[in-house]
């Protein structure tokens, strides 16, 4: 796949004199050139060349990387930032024989993709539940990645919700952590008296010891729902907790992953994604 930053790419429609590339001094920093012609109609040009100056160089070897017939444009603007979501449009548009697809940016910068390629993305993992309704967790990340705030991060987000409404058991007294909007059942946090009857508790470790140090000796059946305890990761992954010893960075089964707190703001899910980008860059074979 090629997708170059947006600045190492140029835009000439004179690129071409006479069917042959310019001998003209080019942006010292232009590696790619794409060539408007008719409308809808687009040719890409590769160009390696010493830079001659702070600002512009001659044109050295040049290679036709992409034709006509094979380049379409996106129709609209992107953010050229967000590269995860602008190689899905590029998947979506390629479709033989077209096999590069150029964009324009919101700021009227351009740059293409080429071979577009998931496997060049990193996906990572996101767990998190519900109700209540939107899950927290994952609303920010979506929310983030709509503006661009993972830029050239290369990730990619894959989400999975658990559903605590499947522990509802109206035969049993079920009890919840807390009181949210849809849950039928009771709720440790506001429970009045002792529970009675035949009880499921659904809840993490810090349930568990809450619901144990106000019963002692009550009997119980407890359903852990803490991701951690629940998740077997198979790559890197993000979810949400509330105990304090287990935020931040974390291995599960030897699978790089990040913990944030059951309310974490974007602030703080936005330096826990980038903190776990930087560890995986860390791990690559290729440093």
């Amino acid at each position: 796949m090629i997708f170059p930053q947006c600045r190492f790419v140029g835009v000439n429609a004179g690129f071409l004199k006479n069917g042959r590339p310019s001998t003209d001094l080019i942006h010292a920093a232009t590696q790619y050139v794409i060539v408007p012609g008719e409308p809808g109609i687009f040719e890409i040009y590769e160009i390696s060349s010493p830079g001659t100056g702070a600002m512009l160089k001659e044109i050295g070897a040049v290679k036709k990387i992409a034709t006509a017939g094979h380049t379409v444009i996106y129709e609209g603007q992107v953010d050229l930032y967000n590269r995860a979501a602008v190689v899905h449009k590029a998947l979506q548009l390629c479709r033989e024989p077209v096999n590069t697809v150029v964009f324009q940016g919101f700021d009227q910068h351009y740059s293409f993709v080429q071979d577009p390629s998931l496997t060049e993305l990193t996906v990572v993992d996101v767990y998190d539940t519900v109700p209540p309704e939107p899950a927290k967790l994952a609303y920010n990340l979506k929310k983030m990645e709509e503006i661009g705030m993972f830029g050239d991060l290369s990730l990619a987000f894959k989400y999975h919700l658990i559903d605590l409404r499947q522990h509802e058991d109206p035969s049993r007294t079920t009890i919840f952590p807390c009181n949210v909007s849809g849950l039928k059942g009771e709720f440790m946090s506001c429970l009045q008296a002792e529970p009675q009857g035949d009880i499921k508790l659904v809840g993490c470790e810090a349930t568990k010891k809450a619901f144990e140090a106000r019963f002692p000796g009550k009997a119980y059946e407890h359903v852990n729902i803490c991701p951690i305890a629940r998740v077997k990761p198979s790559r890197p992954f993000l979810l949400r907790c509330d105990q304090q010893d287990r935020l931040g960075p974390i291995e599960i089964d030897g699978v790089p992953g990040a913990v944030v707190r059951f309310t974490a703001n974007p602030p703080e899910i936005y330096e826990a994604v980038t903190q776990l980008a930087a560890s995986l860059k860390d791990k690559s074979p290729d440093r």
